[in-house]
């Protein structure tokens, strides 16, 4: 069970994300169907968050997570300003309009309030260790940032021996800083496409029979969240993960997480407040 000693140890880790790991896992988990692979594939996420909330990693996935952890500080003390186009929906108390949303809100942004919007350490290192866990072949992304998500995953698939990530960011400017701080840690298998989510998700279901894990933090908007799910549903392989970032972040999301977790497609799900998981039949 995740809680007691191990809440506290949350605390110490991540400050606000004590409560959301620290229940029983099985208060988390839903279930749809209870299939053998779901079995392991739901023994596998529970592993994956106990290894990240007891910070358990082998010297060499430490030293990739030192080398992308060092990217984050440089770029959060930097005070280097750059125009960045935002397709997203805001503020969680915004009220952008699809048509706003479509066109994109153009801002001057410092590095250190974009890095801002990178998953905090504890959040990334969960993502890396699902991805060693389930040890996807063809991995998507959807909001790259200045790639430090992107590069948790794509260093996991690295030390996984196989598996390549392709992830999509909006904007140009934020995309040319991913680019350069992927590049300097010499990860091959990953690619980052610059474009708005629905123009480039096309181009990347036409190269691949099957995506096998989802990792969707941008857009967060009810609407495009579940279209998002929808569109990705038909490309999906068999016991395909799907995560979603910021499901807590405004009723809207809440409301879009509830029905893709209730979906028929949907064998289990988790819930951590901040970010949920699907594994697709």
């Amino acid at each position: 069970m995740l809680r007691g000693t191990v809440s506290i140890m949350l605390r110490g880790i991540a400050g606000h994300a004590s409560t959301l790991l620290s229940n029983n896992t099985s208060t988390l988990l839903s279930n749809n169907t209870s299939t053998l692979l779901s079995k392991q594939a739901r023994n596998d996420i529970k592993q994956a968050i106990w290894e990240t909330i007891l910070h358990r990693i082998s010297p060499e996935e430490k030293s990739w997570i030192d080398k992308i952890e060092q990217i984050r500080k440089h770029f959060s003390i930097n005070s280097t300003q750059v125009s960045v186009i935002d397709y997203g929906a805001g503020a969680p108390d915004s009220s952008r309009s699809e048509e706003e949303m479509l066109k994109g809100t153009t801002s001057i942004s410092k590095y250190s309030d974009i890095c801002k919007g990178s998953k905090p350490e504890l959040w990334a290192l969960l993502l890396f260790k699902l991805v060693r866990k389930i040890q996807p072949e063809f991995a998507v992304e959807l909001g790259t940032c200045i790639g430090i998500s992107a590069a948790y995953q794509s260093a996991a698939q690295h030390l996984n021996g196989k598996g390549r990530l392709i992830t999509i960011e909006g904007s140009e400017s934020i995309a040319n800083i991913a680019q350069n701080n992927l590049e300097s840690l010499n990860l091959n298998n990953i690619e980052i496409i610059c474009g708005k989510f629905k123009n480039v998700l096309p181009e990347i279901f036409a190269k691949t029979s099957g995506i096998d894990y989802v990792f969707i933090d941008g857009h967060h908007d009810e609407k495009a969240t579940i279209e998002y799910f929808e569109l990705f549903l038909p490309h999906l392989s068999s016991g395909a993960l799907l995560i979603f970032d910021d499901i807590s972040w405004s009723k809207g999301m809440k409301r879009a997480w509830k029905i893709i977790r209730n979906n028929s497609a949907v064998s289990f799900s988790a819930d951590l407040k901040m970010i949920g998981i699907c594994k697709i039949n």
